[in-house]
């Protein structure tokens, strides 16, 4: 019996996980304890229902109040499901069986990235996505950040697959896919433009200069209706110079201690294991140690940021149990330690780590900015052995789910009790 459920944990793990979304979806749980993704579907519906009578419709034009800071396409696609059904309750049920696509492109991605590793340890990592508040709150509120997540693994996988080939003297299909699943991310939602960033740096390392050109064309191409959405709706452009805010050292605290959550519990692991140590005599851990904490010093002198809305799951633990701002110091500390590390390892992991860093200059950060973006690039964009160590033990994984186990349980604790509402105030 032992060997039967030793042999097939991952298929179990992702089977029971998968239907405990659907437990959830009947209790209508917001698994990430701020009601947040509540707030946005009840928020934005009015939005979706003015798109299924009309193909396109921009949010200002709606008869009632809708609020919305992300591009349509999310919108467009459960108004499309709404056409057929016109019923709310089934649109989000159906939205929720389409987010298991995510773990399952997850699984399959892993296959491909780790050719040498066990089916049953890679399904079982990718059953962990299932344990993310974020992912959970978003399946079973139709959040637009499952779907966006899906089209961003897509691109990763068609990446992952064109940088194995090593052909780069000519602008295959693959390119094309990748592009435009990659595009479909970002008019889901704006953010996954960062990796456009990432992706160019990749294609002038990798191509001619006249491939890059006509690569630079065919993204310029899947800009404008970007271009044409913020001409034709003012608020668009409105809302997204309301969101970006200058303040980016507020920036540089809160997204590595957000990183660093999904961080500490793998070097940990590998730490206690005796596979990964710290190396107190190199040059390059004490220096950058110790720039890093007086960097975070100055900032949190500075920083200014409503921990009320956002901040990540640190900083409010901070303001929860010591009324200031130490913890998230710490772990901010800590997140910079650990991505540095993983940027030592090669200069392409030193570009999606400045991307993440600097990328949120907003006025308001969530911890689903990275739930579970962050989470895939780390198994399957970071150029880096912490990974691949990890994944040799199947034990890790299962210290790791419990991890974001007692995470998921926070939140949902959270949510039925209103922690954080009642005592960060």
């Amino acid at each position: 019996m032992k060997s039967y459920l030793e042999k097939n944990s991952g298929k179990i793990s992702f089977a029971l996980l998968s239907l405990s979304l659907f437990v959830s979806f009947i209790f209508n749980l917001d698994s990430a304890g701020s009601g947040g993704h509540i707030a946005d579907f009840n928020g934005t519906w009015g939005y979706v229902e003015a798109l299924t009578k009309h193909f396109f419709i921009y949010p200002s034009q709606t008869t009632t109040k809708v609020v919305t800071d992300n591009t349509p396409l999310g919108y467009m696609i459960l108004s499309w499901i709404n056409y057929f059904f016109n019923d709310e309750y089934i649109v989000r049920l159906i939205y929720c069986a389409i987010s298991i696509t995510l773990p399952i492109l997850f699984y399959f991605a892993l296959k491909g990235h780790y050719e040498n590793l066990d089916s049953n340890t890679l399904l079982l990592l990718a059953s962990i996505i299932f344990l993310l508040p974020s992912f959970r709150a978003g399946a079973i509120w139709a959040n637009n950040s499952v779907v966006a997540n899906i089209f961003f693994l897509t691109y990763v996988i068609f990446l992952n697959s064109w940088l194995k080939k090593a052909q780069f003297n000519k602008i295959d299909i693959n390119i094309l896919y990748q592009l435009f699943f990659l595009a479909l991310a970002v008019y889901t939602r704006q953010y996954y433009a960062l990796i456009y960033l990432y992706a160019m740096y990749i294609y002038f390392k990798k191509l001619s200069l006249k491939n890059f050109l006509m690569v630079s064309l065919i993204v310029f191409i899947f800009t404008l209706p970007g271009f044409w959405l913020l001409l034709n709706d003012p608020s668009n452009y409105i809302l997204l110079t309301h969101l970006f805010n200058l303040k980016i050292y507020n920036t540089i605290l809160i997204s590595p201690s957000i990183m660093a959550f999904y961080l500490i519990p793998i070097f940990l692991i590998l730490f206690l294991n005796k596979v990964y140590t710290f190396d107190f005599k190199d040059k390059y851990n004490v220096l950058s140690t110790i720039f890093f904490i007086i960097l975070i010093s100055i900032i949190s002198i500075i920083f200014d940021y409503n921990y009320r809305v956002g901040g990540g799951f640190f900083v409010k633990l901070s303001y929860l149990f010591f009324d200031n701002l130490i913890l998230g110091i710490a772990t901010s500390v800590i997140g910079l330690i650990l991505l540095s590390h993983l940027a030592r390892e090669d200069n392409d992991n030193l570009v999606l780590v400045v991307i993440l860093i600097l990328g949120f200059p907003s006025h308001f950060i969530f911890q689903k900015y990275f739930e579970p973006m962050f989470f895939l690039m780390l198994f399957l964009m970071f150029k880096s052995e912490i990974p691949k160590m990890f994944l040799k033990t199947k034990k890790n994984i299962y210290y790791l789910a419990l991890y974001l186990g007692l995470y998921l349980a926070s939140g949902i604790l959270n949510h039925i009790f209103k922690i954080t509402k009642t005592f960060v105030t």
